[in-house]
């Protein structure tokens, strides 16, 4: 259970998020609740435009009052927890998934597509930039396939592990079909002694329309973590959809600035 010491910090940090919204969040167009969310061929073919743009996203355009959730190196032990939790409060999800992690959860990735997407967060989780260009090719190809045999078709989004990417790096993903997809927010909750308020209180401080979270499903502090955040969108009118959904409603212009969420609390 949750103390009410920190529900009421977290309570806190939603309300000053809130106040920072300011005139961005009141241009932003709010979602009705019955939102009819586009089509999986359109937000496939909202994917393949920015592929063909030639990009990384980290945000959407700003423009619409809602949010991307990701969740990074799984599947894992709490991922089929994690997923309860987001279709307990009707939220939606992108799954960055480890390949060779496929092999102890092959269930898992059809469940995770169920409540948003997943995506190719290479087989090893190497540094991609420490590797030549065909064993980088090898790590998002590999994983390309075995997703792409378990769910029927391969995934259109890669996510960097570490960051670490470099132009050739970008041109092996676009060659795959694949999106860069990078992050507003971090929640800190993969750095040594994270807790449930760290984690909450960053992104809650870093809600914004078109803000792309980082967060990890391997990690056991993300699970109690979440509802709080849930519930701090919620109420600051944010819907939590996945990657390929804010893209296809809310896509960033070419000169777009993604703004960068606060440093972890």
């Amino acid at each position: 259970m949750i103390s009410r010491a920190r529900r009421v910090a977290c309570l806190t940090a939603a309300a000053l998020a809130a106040s920072q919204l300011g005139a961005a969040s009141a241009r932003a167009l709010r979602l009705p609740d019955e939102q009819p969310f586009p089509s999986r061929a359109a937000q496939r073919a909202e994917v393949r435009t920015l592929i063909a743009d030639g990009r990384a996203i980290g945000c959407g355009g700003g423009n619409v009052a809602a949010i991307a959730l990701t969740f990074d190196d799984g599947p894992g032990i709490y991922t089929r927890r994690i997923i309860r939790v987001l279709r307990r409060y009707h939220a939606h999800a992108t799954f960055f998934v480890v390949g060779n992690r496929l092999e102890y959860w092959p269930s898992l990735p059809a469940e995770e597509r169920r409540v948003g997407t997943v995506g190719n967060h290479t087989w090893t989780h190497p540094w991609l930039t420490a590797l030549p260009p065909w064993l980088q090719r090898f790590e998002l190809a590999l994983t390309q396939a075995v997703l792409g045999r378990m769910l029927g078709e391969p995934p259109q989004l890669f996510r960097p592990p570490y960051e670490a990417h470099t132009p050739t790096t970008d041109r092996i993903a676009r060659s795959l079909g694949l999106l860069d997809v990078l992050w507003t927010v971090d929640a800190g909750d993969a750095v040594r002694g994270a807790t449930v308020r760290s984690v909450s209180r960053t992104v809650i401080a870093g809600l914004r329309p078109g803000a792309i979270v980082l967060m990890h499903d391997i990690q056991p502090v993300a699970l109690p973590a979440l509802p709080l955040i849930l519930q701090a969108a919620r109420r600051l009118g944010l819907a939590v959809l996945s990657v390929p959904e804010l893209l296809a409603l809310d896509p960033p212009a070419p000169t777009h600035h993604c703004p960068i969420g606060p440093a972890r609390a």
